[in-house]
């Protein structure tokens, strides 16, 4: 499959499932090019210790949910490499080689390490030495192409900085990859980014949790009455509208009306609702179908995965060692 490039993509099992909000970041990119590209998909269960080290007794759990929510957006396991990347040992031992050329100034300067200490994480070697590990997830697999949100775009630039050092010191083995960027969705409270430390709407949430959520959405706190002219930019409710409401010419309409004070929140919000609802319904039929098949099926999908993973990322640590004259 190499003479496809390769993606490969991941996420932490911090939670049972993901947000909705990054379908629009990564996860919609994943299922539109799984046919054009050889697509790794991995849960990163290590990079879950980063901040949630004292919690990995539910690791395990929250992988297959998280591998229960791959498949019900469309990804296919006949198509599409899953793993878990406590499964390849050869990620590790490489990473002990790349801390090696990384400069700590890089790694002090990360947006994320800031963000993460903000939301009140312990700063340990491990979350400091995040964007090695990942870089180590990425060239293992010999990647060409790594979806992330755009909060993530600085690690793909350490990635690839570590790939032209270490080839340049030793000799040539890695790609250098590339990112796609994809966007980052404000949170429901109209606060930062929409996530699993963060809040939003869930691949798992029923229909009543989704209509409570998007019913208590930040709008535009200068608008006091349904009469009064509204702002759309920036508005939380009409960015889920564009990214979730497949019906342009609605879309168009509520905000011409909002701008002009002649509809309510109220309005707007239910129809809001009946546009994610249908985005999810569907997501929902498969993860129940999916569920059915039981906890062996996924770990079947995952054990398929993993052997083609570790000869892959064998393959590449050969190299390695070659041209480091181990």
């Amino acid at each position: 499959m190499k003479n496809k490039k390769r993606v490969l993509t991941g996420d932490r099992p911090t939670g049972l499932t993901l947000p909705i909000a990054a379908y629009v970041g990564t996860l919609k990119s994943r299922v539109d090019g799984q046919s054009s590209y050889d697509t790794f998909v991995f849960v990163a269960d290590y990079h879950a210790l980063t901040t949630h080290y004292e919690d990995s007794k539910h690791i395990l759990t929250n992988t297959l949910g998280l591998v229960k929510t791959y498949l019900s957006i469309g990804l296919d396991p006949n198509t599409v490499t899953f793993y878990r990347q406590s499964r390849i040992p050869q990620t590790f031992r490489l990473n002990v080689i790349l801390s090696m050329l990384t400069k700590m100034p890089e790694l002090e300067r990360q947006p994320m390490l800031k963000e993460k200490l903000a939301l009140g994480h312990k700063l340990t070697f491990g979350l400091m030495g995040y964007p090695v590990l990942m870089a180590s997830d990425i060239l293992i697999m010999n990647s060409d192409l790594v979806p992330v949100a755009k909060d993530n775009e600085a690690h793909i630039e350490i990635a690839k900085d570590l790939a032209r050092r270490f080839n340049s010191t030793y000799g040539k083995v890695f790609n250098i990859p590339e990112g796609i960027i994809g966007e980052v969705v404000i949170g429901l409270d109209g606060q930062g980014k929409s996530g699993k430390s963060t809040g939003g709407i869930y691949f798992t949430d029923d229909s009543d949790t989704v209509k409570r959520k998007i019913m208590g959405m930040y709008t535009d706190p200068n608008r006091i009455h349904s009469t009064d002219p509204g702002e759309v930019k920036g508005n939380p409710v009409f960015i889920y509208h564009e990214y979730f409401n497949d019906n342009v010419e609605e879309v168009k309409d509520l905000k011409d009306r909002y701008q002009k004070g002649k509809v309510g929140d109220i309005e707007v919000k239910e129809k809001l609702f009946i546009a994610i609802e249908k985005f999810l319904e569907p997501i929902r039929e498969e993860r129940e179908k999916i569920e059915k098949k039981g906890d062996d099926y996924i770990f079947d999908v995952l054990k398929t995965g993993e052997e083609r993973a570790q000869k892959v990322a064998g393959e590449i640590e050969a190299k390695v060692m070659e041209v480091m004259g181990f």
